[in-house]
């Protein structure tokens, strides 16, 4: 059994007691000392994201050596399927995209979410339910697909584009998730050749949440 005792006298000494089974010694120790031994006790190991991919809006490490990462999706823009339809550059909100990856480099989890169009990104920027299928809030489900391992973070750029080409289906579909309470067919025929715009005026509806929920995956 070991105990240290540190004592700041009256006349400014710094005293060191050390009891180690029974047996006690004692040192005096330079401040500068004391001060350097705290500054060291309270530093963390770095953490080092590598090159990150463009559009990244957030970023967290955790203990675990999972990672989290936001990003935004530069394209408005986009050939989407719906049971063997293909909707040639089919017209898409703002989007954001968030993945958990783990230590090994294996997406764990990926999500979507909905923003305006064109405010500056907040915290408390107000997001929009997602009017397609294959997601349940931010959580996308992605069925079969599997991504590929993130080697490097710069690498998730690509991700999203390999989200949009995968084929839709009614999974977590909801009619009442579209101001026109629109069926998955109907919805994709209205927008096909609307401008992106669309969305905000005739179909999209406020979720209640934030960007912050979104990165912080609540």
């Amino acid at each position: 059994m070991s105990e240290t005792i540190i004592r700041i006298c009256d006349d400014g000494r710094i005293m060191v007691e050390k009891d180690i089974n029974g047996v006690k010694s004692f040192k005096q120790i330079d401040p500068n000392t004391l001060v350097d031994c705290i500054n060291r006790s309270l530093m963390r190991g770095v953490v080092s994201s590598g090159l990150m991919p463009k559009n990244c809006i957030a970023f967290t490490a955790h203990d675990s050596g999972e990672r989290d990462i936001c990003l935004l999706h530069p394209e408005n823009r986009s050939d989407v399927s719906y049971f063997g339809t293909v909707y040639k550059d089919f017209p898409l909100p703002r989007l954001v995209f968030g993945f958990c990856i783990s230590k090994e480099g294996r997406i764990g989890s990926s999500r979507i979410g909905i923003i305006p169009n064109n405010d500056k990104l907040k915290p408390e920027t107000k997001m929009f339910v997602y009017p397609f299928s294959n997601v349940s809030k931010f959580r996308l489900c992605t069925g079969n697909n599997t991504f590929p391992p993130v080697k490097s973070m710069h690498t998730l750029g690509s991700i999203p584009y390999y989200i949009l080409s995968m084929p839709n289906n009614n999974d977590h579909f909801k009619p009442e998730n579209n101001k026109q309470s629109l069926e998955m067919r109907d919805l994709f025929e209205l927008l096909k050749d609307k401008p992106p715009e669309f969305y905000y005026s005739d179909i999209l509806i406020p979720s209640g949440d934030t960007l912050q929920n979104f990165i912080n995956n609540n």
